[in-house]
């Protein structure tokens, strides 16, 4: 008898009688799916809202691990959320000694990440309850535990190739003291790159936010199941504001990102070092520069910034904002400037969706699917093309909203709820044999 789905959604109905859900379990210790999240927060948002588009029950799991505990994900009312706490774990001595030696690698594993035990509990635990679950990992900080589940069905979501990610934060630290690679921090990239690997390879599937990242997984480290899903915006449905850009002969700059992260870093490094120092005396009197992000005092990465940007009044650093839509409202274009970066740029995928143009390098756009420079974005990786841009703009504030039409569009076409979901549906059916259907929306 051919299966359908009722009205509700509420699962097949086959010879049997009605056939349950598809249950999925997403670990995290990033943070909660809260629609006002960033960076990470908009991809795990968005997998939750596309696994509830496509009638699974999704249970949350929070590993806690820091000082403060996050707010309750009230915004998917659907989901349960449960909170583990790894709040202070310590991974046991003999685990470091296997660290150093590199064997037997589950134990070098539980010294790298000392809540690794705790999630696999809770991951076999679940698997117990029902063995055909989808369980989610997100970053290697969670996912470390799949090689351990060769009999689950597991997916890793891989925000980053996170050994690269950690070796460009190393360099920088090395840079601005001024000295050689600690053993320690060799060590740990060394360790980090073979985990990310046998994560890869031992997972059901692989799901990347950047499309280059996904096809090197693949074809690098033998994972053929490695595959690039692009990720919608909480809120997303209309740009934030309507009034025309730089129509006052100010061109308001907008950079996001916390200070001490590697693609902040890098890209404020290239717009106050190489950029900025290109720039009149009157075009810099016609711009301003808001970052927004992250920093906290001390952070060497931070104050280098910091430094770097005393030269330029015009730039202010507004630290975390809660509602980041403001910050978008208030400005004409987004800036993003990496020399360094891995995994997504989510930055520029949000500026499509609440319709705001980007200047990017190169770099900070990649791994971005349906990028059309000088259609729905402006490139420049030269800092004499990036400060002629800048300087343009403020004569052509018909350009921004030309570009930013254009993102618009480019977002709810690649983008939208819909489009994650339906691609999301077809990965679950191809590798775990499932026949999730038609995508519903609340």
């Amino acid at each position: 008898m051919p299966e359908r789905t009722d009205e509700n959604n509420k699962g097949a109905i086959g010879a049997a009688g009605p056939i349950a859900p598809q249950r999925v379990y997403i670990y995290t210790d990033s943070r909660p799916p809260e629609p006002d999240a960033n960076g990470p927060g908009l991809v795990i948002c968005s997998q939750v809202q596309a696994f509830l588009d496509l009638g699974c029950e999704v249970e949350f799991v929070f590993i806690w691990r820091w000082d403060k505990l996050p707010s309750s994900p009230g915004y998917f009312r659907e989901i349960k959320c449960t909170v583990v706490n790894a709040q202070g774990v310590r991974a046991p001595r003999y685990a470091r000694l296997a660290y150093l030696a590199k064997m037997p690698r589950e134990l070098a594993w539980w010294q790298l990440y000392p809540a690794r035990e705790i999630i696999l509990r809770e991951a076999k635990a679940r698997y117990r309850i029902d063995p055909k679950a989808i369980h989610v990992f997100h970053y290697l900080h969670t996912a470390n535990v799949i090689p351990s589940l060769p009999m689950a069905r597991t997916i890793w979501t891989c925000h980053d190739i996170e050994s690269e990610y950690q070796a460009g934060t190393f360099r920088i630290d090395q840079e601005i003291q001024k000295r050689q690679p600690y053993s320690w921090e060799t060590r740990k990239l060394r360790r980090m790159a073979e985990l990310e690997r046998k994560v890869a390879r031992s997972s059901g599937l692989v799901l990347c936010v950047a499309s280059d990242e996904a096809k090197r997984i693949a074809e690098e480290w033998s994972a053929p199941h490695a595959a690039y899903l692009p990720f919608s915006i909480m809120h997303g449905e209309k740009p934030v504001t309507d009034r025309q850009r730089g129509a006052d002969g100010v061109l308001r700059l907008l950079h996001i990102g916390g200070l001490v992260h590697l693609a902040t870093y890098s890209s404020l490094e290239f717009l106050f070092t190489k950029v900025f120092p290109l720039l009149d005396a009157d075009t810099l009197s016609r711009l301003s520069l808001e970052v927004v992000g992250k920093w906290e005092a001390g952070e060497i990465q931070a104050e280098a910034i910091m430094e770097m940007a005393k030269p330029y009044p015009m730039v202010h650093f507004s630290g975390f904002v809660e509602d980041i839509r403001s910050a978008y409202g208030r400005n004409d274009l987004q800036v993003v400037a990496s020399t360094q970066a891995t995994g997504v740029r989510t930055r520029v995928i949000e500026s499509w969706a609440y319709g705001m143009p980007v200047l990017s390098t190169t770099m900070g756009a990649g791994g971005v699917e349906h990028v059309a420079p000088g259609k729905n974005i402006l490139i420049a990786d030269d800092p004499h093309d990036y400060a002629q841009i800048l300087k343009e703009l403020i004569y052509a504030p018909g350009l921004l909203s030309r570009i930013s039409i254009a993102a618009r569009i480019t977002y709810e076409e690649k983008y939208g709820r819909q489009a994650v979901a339906l691609a999301l549906r077809d990965l679950l059916n191809a590798r775990f044999n499932l026949q999730l259907g038609q995508v519903t929306r609340s």
